[in-house]
């Protein structure tokens, strides 16, 4: 009954996003849900199709991939020692404050246009890749237990800190995952890298 439910809506939605098309009377304006299908199949047979989408991947995916690492890194650090959270704060609020498009610019005049996909996915998942608040909020009665059993530093953030800081990793990187392709797909069209998705548009 629920799989039922949300093929009704998603019809539903299909059927007002057709009539909305119909209304504008402009393809270019707002393409139909038949001509997406259309042009998405002559894409899908297309070789030029799957280098542009390889090479938009590989640099977003490489910036989400070493956000994370800096990201959990920073929140470990920032999660075990105060000064070092304090130190950090302000370049982590600007990064989470400031427009992208302003990143973009900035970083294709210091680095130009063929890493800035990279480097401002990196950006956008820095911030929420932290798991500060996970590693503050382990519990103390197990870290002081394990203490007492003498378990390893390796251990106890193995089985106590990482039990804790999943949920909020988990739940950060599925919000930053969107906001990465958001912003790497941007600092694409804005710097027109070549052979990509963002170009392509």
């Amino acid at each position: 009954m629920k799989h039922i439910k949300r093929i009704v809506m998603v019809l539903i939605w299909l059927i007002i996003w057709q009539i909305a098309s119909m209304m504008t009377g402009l393809e270019l304006l707002l393409a139909s849900p038949v001509a997406v299908l259309r042009t998405l199949i002559e894409m899908l047979v297309s070789k030029a199709f799957y280098m542009t989408l390889s090479h938009s991947l590989l640099n977003i995916g490489s910036g989400l991939l070493a956000g994370i690492i800096i990201g959990v890194a920073v929140g470990i650090g920032s999660g075990r020692f105060n000064t070092f959270a304090q130190f950090v704060e302000i370049p982590l609020q600007l990064m989470k404050s400031l427009p992208v498009a302003a990143f973009i610019i900035l970083l294709l005049m210091w680095f130009g246009s063929r890493n800035v996909s990279r480097i401002i996915s990196a950006m956008v998942v820095i911030p929420m890749a932290g798991v500060t608040d996970g590693i503050r909020n382990a519990d103390t009665g197990l870290v002081n237990m394990a203490k007492v059993y003498n378990m390893s530093r390796l251990n106890r953030f193995r089985y106590i800190y990482m039990t804790g800081v999943y949920p909020y990793l988990e739940t950060q990187l599925k919000i930053a995952l969107g906001m990465c392709f958001k912003a790497g797909i941007s600092a694409e069209i804005i710097g027109l890298v070549s052979d990509t998705i963002g170009t392509s548009m």
